[in-house]
């Protein structure tokens, strides 16, 4: 029986989303087998990632490949990955509690919009920690967080999107990471720029390209139509994370910088972390006369 290692540490950083591409790759060039995803050796997983990794493993599964997953039920990476109700797909015993602390993990199928909007707003708008906006400003955040689906979906082509978050304590950040396996933003940034006559851009580029105003999957086919949420992030002083193919890119304090992976992941993880220590309260500059408030609060 097959066995692949999961690393001492995998957090929600570049390493992070390399180890998962590269944990793809190793079992999907393997023989179609019953494998062993070990966490023996796992001190410490960003529950947050379960969104990823359940990306890849279903992936996988339809391909043919099935897995055990091997933890300690006693230990805290078991812990971690139940909370939220990933391990309850893999391994039916484990239970899940503390609804306030984790965005729970879901798969939405393609055809999931309303569920989805639904999601966003009962498992991360109506938090209680999360920062205080007017309800036009609460709706344009849940709108923006959308298109992300909306991409997967209509331009991805993906059959499934996963997600889940994580709250941490330490810090008072959320993570929300959503995940696909379909076609990934530079291929369709690229098919696109091909279609008007343009040269490709390299994959770390076509990300830059992706997340700017006007770029959205609306008008341009490839792009994300993350303007809103860009925008909400940078005053949040949060933070925006995506990861499609082999180009990484993290938005936050209002830069951007982008990279290549040394593997490939097979479509695209965006990961948002929101700061819940946030004493500002966020509204659309089109409520700015009314509630006469600072320019710096608005979206």
């Amino acid at each position: 029986m097959p066995k692949f290692d999961v690393h001492t540490r995998v957090v929600t950083d570049k390493n992070g989303y390399d180890f998962l591409a590269r944990l793809y790759y190793d079992i999907n060039s393997s023989p179609k087998d019953l494998h062993v995803i070990d966490f023996s050796n796992c001190i410490y997983f960003d529950a947050n990632l379960a969104a990823a990794l359940g990306a890849i493993l279903e992936e996988l599964k339809s391909s043919g490949h099935r897995f055990n997953l091997r933890m300690s039920h006693k230990g805290s990476i078991f812990k971690t990955l139940a909370r939220n109700g990933f391990l309850k797909i893999w391994l039916p015993e484990a239970i899940s509690k503390e609804k306030e602390n984790f965005i729970r993990y879901y798969r939405f199928p393609s055809d999931s919009a309303n569920a989805f909007k639904q999601y966003i707003d009962e498992w991360l708008i109506k938090k209680q920690k999360f920062p205080k906006h007017t309800e036009l400003a609460g709706n344009k955040i849940q709108e923006s967080i959308y298109e992300i689906y909306a991409n997967a979906v209509g331009h991805g082509k993906t059959e499934y999107v996963y997600s889940c978050g994580e709250y941490n304590t330490d810090f008072h950040t959320l993570d929300m990471t959503i995940v696909d396996c379909g076609k990934t933003i530079p291929f369709n940034v690229n098919n696109h720029l091909s279609n008007i006559g343009y040269p490709p851009l390299e994959s770390a580029d076509a990300l830059k390209w992706a997340i700017k105003r006007g770029n959205t999957t609306k008008t341009i086919p490839g792009g994300l139509g993350l303007y809103i949420l860009t925008e909400f992030i940078k005053l949040n002083e949060g933070s925006l994370q995506i990861v499609s193919g082999d180009a990484f890119l993290e938005y936050q304090n209002g830069t951007i910088m982008a990279d290549k992976l040394n593997n490939i992941f097979p479509g695209t993880i965006v990961n948002m972390k929101f700061n819940f220590d946030d004493n500002k309260k966020y509204l659309l500059a089109t409520e700015l006369e009314e509630n006469r408030i600072n320019k710096k609060d608005l979206l």
